[in-house]
């Protein structure tokens, strides 16, 4: 087992929290009280009511459903503007089925309740389920902060307290990237409120981090693995962050000043890392440990990256 000092400046963690506490709020805006029933101009959830401002048109007939059969439906088009409370929705078409109660959404979908804005091409929800699917450019992003996310899907699970973005799921914030073939964030009910739990990345988690302290060359600490789990706690403060099969890490580290020291490279089968306060006091290595320091003239040296390693700043959505 091989303990050592992570990531150099306090704030490289600090984007670990942040992402996790945001990842959710991108997409979840209570989809279960979304359109169920669309009247001439109100649209109505199971509870809750959900006001149709504007539309071109408004239609009737019948439609082949998700449910896989043919369906009467109402549906209504054009410059689509539904509004509850302080959310907002707009699409191109908006249609139930009438027997099944899908609910399907179509071209341009925008949601947002003036912090937080979802996009995406395609959606369904499903009311005797809880659960609605995004899919087609899945982007999201908070106003008050710098995050984005973009996938090609995500799928919203109520009664599971669960957000889902998957198939090349990524964020940013900053100078931070968190990857992998899919991010869960897992809510729990806390005095009435839904506080994120965990977050999970499953498959090529990838996690990179500006360096904050040498700013003279473009340096990323680095966190890869088959799944990284990421723990909070009723404050949504770090508690944990565990990374399994072909964990690896990279940082630069420092001396008791800004001083350089080289570059430490870390893997094993398991790193565990636990936080107090939100800040890091310790790391473990387990199984088939390997840990070397390169020299400092390799600092920077894409040589030196984590397998995997590959900024994409370039694929930012723009809002």
């Amino acid at each position: 087992m091989l303990e050592q000092p992570f990531f150099s400046g306090h704030n490289t963690m600090k984007g670990i929290k942040t992402l996790a506490c945001t990842l959710l709020c991108l997409l979840l805006y209570q989809v279960n009280d979304a359109t169920v029933e669309l009247n001439h101009n109100t649209a109505r959830a199971e509870k809750k009511k959900i006001i149709l401002q504007q539309a071109d048109r408004l239609q009737g007939g019948e439609e082949y459903s998700p449910a896989g059969r043919i369906e009467p439906v109402r549906s209504v088009s054009g410059n689509v503007v539904f509004s509850h409370e302080n959310m907002l929705l707009t699409c191109d078409r908006a249609t139930e089925f009438l027997e099944s109660g899908i609910v399907q959404l179509q071209g341009n979908i925008f949601m947002t309740d003036r912090k937080l804005e979802v996009y995406c091409d395609k959606a369904l929800y499903y009311p005797d389920t809880g659960i609605a699917e995004l899919e087609n450019n899945v982007r999201g992003r908070l106003l008050e902060n710098d995050l984005k996310t973009k996938s090609k899907r995500a799928l919203i699970n109520n009664p599971e307290n669960q957000v889902w973005i998957y198939n090349d799921a990524i964020a940013w914030q900053g100078k931070r990237q968190l990857t992998g073939d899919s991010i869960v964030v897992q809510l729990v009910e806390l005095n009435g409120q839904k506080n994120i739990e965990t977050v999970t990345v499953r498959g090529n988690a990838f996690f990179a981090a500006r360096d904050t302290l040498d700013l003279t060359k473009p340096l990323y600490n680095q966190l890869s693995g088959k799944t990284m789990l990421i723990t909070l706690n009723e404050q949504e403060k770090v508690t944990g962050i565990r990374v399994d099969s072909q964990a690896r890490s990279l940082y630069h580290a420092y001396d008791d000043g800004p001083s350089p020291t080289g570059v430490n490279y870390s893997s094993g089968n398991l790193i565990v890392m636990s936080f107090t306060e939100g800040k890091l006091n310790r790391i473990t290595v387990s199984g088939n440990v390997e840990g070397k320091q390169y020299p400092n003239k390799l600092r920077g040296s894409p040589k030196i990256n984590l397998p995997g390693f590959r900024l994409r700043y370039n694929e930012k959505p723009e809002f």
